[in-house]
């Protein structure tokens, strides 16, 4: 678990106004997932504000999750992520202010329609994001959603197939094929009587 170090709106001495996010105690270097289905984009503020940070826009762009002080991202700006994707690390970029040790830590903030909102609905996912069952994604096909895709796929090649010989047979002109076999008969009835005449001549 990680000590929660600074809550919504709360003001320490060396904050001029409410804290904007919640402050999570971390080792440099832990894995930073992804807690909600969005579109990244990343800003370095150098060492001032929240440093190296990840955003997540959701809700269409009108709401975003802000990871600060990173020290290091796996996502850029305009990645698509998903849920429980590593999008960092952590670390001590930006302005961190620490009585002991580096300062390194998560800031994490909620923002929607311009304004900053209590991130705590997030608490329990960056507790757990990092336990194997977080979040569990689905990145192949099962085997029956994928049978069931090379079936159509084959139906579809056959009826493709049968459409292109109903094509080639409305292209044959059957007219020539009509005269041919009524000059077979034709002739099969002339050389029928001929033999005929012949026959009855001779009883």
């Amino acid at each position: 678990m990680y000590k929660i170090t600074s809550l919504f709106g709360q003001q320490e001495g060396f904050r001029i106004k409410g804290h904007s996010g919640i402050d999570f105690a971390m080792k440099d270097g832990e894995e930073l997932k992804a807690v909600e289905n969005g579109v990244a984009e990343v800003l370095n503020f150098g060492s001032s504000n929240c440093g190296l940070t990840v955003k997540i826009k959701f809700n269409g762009g009108d709401s975003q999750v802000i990871y600060g002080h990173l020290s290091d991202t796996t996502v850029h700006t305009g990645d698509i992520v998903h849920k429980g994707d590593l999008i960092g690390y952590s670390g001590h970029s930006g302005h961190v202010v620490s009585s002991s040790g580096n300062g390194a830590h998560l800031h994490l903030g909620l923002k929607e329609n311009g304004e900053f909102q209590d991130p705590s609905r997030y608490i329990e996912d960056i507790q757990n994001m990092n336990n194997q069952n977080f979040v569990q994604h689905v990145t192949e096909k099962t085997p029956e959603i994928q049978d069931k895709i090379d079936i159509s796929s084959e139906s579809s090649s056959i009826f493709e197939q049968v459409g292109e010989l109903f094509n080639t047979i409305q292209l044959i002109d059957y007219s020539s094929f009509i005269q041919v076999i009524q000059q077979g008969f034709q002739f099969l009835f002339i050389h029928t009587s001929f033999l005929y005449d012949i026959i009855a001549c001779i009883i």
